[in-house]
């Protein structure tokens, strides 16, 4: 589940403004995760139509100069949430699907009655979204049952192909989304010899939007320790 930010925007000065953002102000820039959604809205202007709120979206850099450069805009077809705003207008605008990056989210309202043009834009930090997790293994004796646990930080579904030992085709453990820092629980059915058995993690995908594949330098795993059973002494009874 892709989580939802709000920003609101209360004022809007009357008369034509257009905000030129510089380095000196960059520092106030909203910043979510890729596969977030970022929703603005404007509250101060309730009587202006629907229609003459118009959103658009730049490509940009932390030292934008020049929000109006037609040559950078994207396709709102494309980034407004569900194709709502396809046309780029209304007073509530959701951005979303944005690879990493810096963007410049621009809203132009216009009052008839007033004679205003008012333009503001907000500078909007994608960062790369990272998967948080770690893995634990059972140690036991041989021929017990055993367990790799998986736990996560983030939200699923996420859907993992791991491998035990020197297996080459992996194996799938598909889990549901909408528990916060789910824990996978992933049993060892395989007879495991004596010794560490390593346990590797091929791929993750999680379901909101992104895959993760790991090589054989990154790949994260851990190790299922098998004991040997301790050989049966025999038992003597103490005498007085």
């Amino acid at each position: 589940m892709a989580k939802r930010f709000v920003h609101i925007i209360s004022i809007l000065i009357t008369g034509f403004i257009l905000l030129l953002l510089t380095a000196a102000n960059a520092s106030a820039q909203i910043s979510i995760d890729e596969c977030d959604t970022m929703e603005f809205s404007v509250l101060s202007r309730a009587t202006i139509p629907e229609p003459h709120y118009v959103w658009a979206i730049y490509n940009t850099s932390t030292d934008p100069v020049n929000v109006l450069d037609k040559t950078t805009q994207l396709d709102p077809d494309i980034y407004f949430v569900d194709g709502m705003y396809a046309s780029g207008e209304g007073s509530t605008v959701k951005v979303t699907g944005l690879p990493v990056g810096f963007y410049l989210v621009r809203i132009n309202v216009w009052d008839e009655e007033k004679c205003t043009d008012n333009v503001e834009a907000y500078l909007l930090e994608v960062k790369e979204k990272e998967l948080d997790f770690t893995l634990e293994a059972d140690s036991v004796c041989i021929g017990e049952p055993t367990t790799v646990r998986i736990i996560f930080t983030g939200v699923g579904p996420y859907t993992i192909q791991y491998t035990i030992g020197d297996a080459v085709t992996p194996s799938t453990y598909n889990l549901n989304g909408g528990v916060i820092g789910p824990v996978v629980e992933i049993p060892i059915n395989e007879p495991l010899p004596v010794g560490e058995t390593p346990f590797w993690i091929m791929e993750i995908v999680d379901g909101v939007c992104k895959t993760y594949q790991y090589t054989d330098d990154n790949r994260p795993g851990t190790g299922i320790l098998i004991y040997p059973k301790p050989a049966q002494q025999p038992i003597y009874l103490k005498e007085d």
